[in-house]
């Protein structure tokens, strides 16, 4: 019975592993869409970098993130922003639940949610494409 149960957990395991690395997959190519998009697309222009530097996300998996599972390239001088993201989505990983495994988007420049108030787009309307792109990756 014990080897049953083993099996089973460590079987449940790795598929949790593999959808981890799926939506961390799918949570990349939403970054990369967000970070590209231009002041002419609804987006936002750039001045430091800071802002597109904090986009990214993370894979949290019973308040642990993995070194594999950060996504926040830096852009040009975008020092401030990319230690801010990072810094943000580790603060957020604190506040999930127990024995759940989250991916988590964040803007982490403080400024972004007033841009997202004024209609500009930072990161909502990059990450309202997430269901379609994680599903497709699914398929493969």
């Amino acid at each position: 019975m014990k080897n049953i149960e083993d099996y089973i957990n460590k079987t449940f395991n790795e598929w949790v592993e593999d959808i981890a690395d799926t939506m961390f997959d799918a949570g990349k190519i939403i970054v990369d869409r967000a970070r590209a998009q231009t002041k002419a697309e609804g987006g936002f222009g750039n001045i430091t970098y800071n802002l597109r530097s904090s986009i990214g996300c993370v894979v949290v998996s019973n308040h642990h993130i993995k070194d594999e599972h950060v996504y926040f390239p830096k852009i040009g001088k975008g020092d401030e922003g990319h230690a801010a993201g990072i810094a943000y989505a580790r603060e957020l990983a604190l506040l999930m639940d127990d024995g759940e495994t989250f991916l988590i988007f964040v803007a982490g420049m403080e400024y972004a949610s007033i841009l997202e108030d004024n209609e500009i787009d930072v990161i909502s309307g990059s990450w309202e494409k997430f269901d379609k792109q994680f599903k497709a990756l699914l398929r493969k």
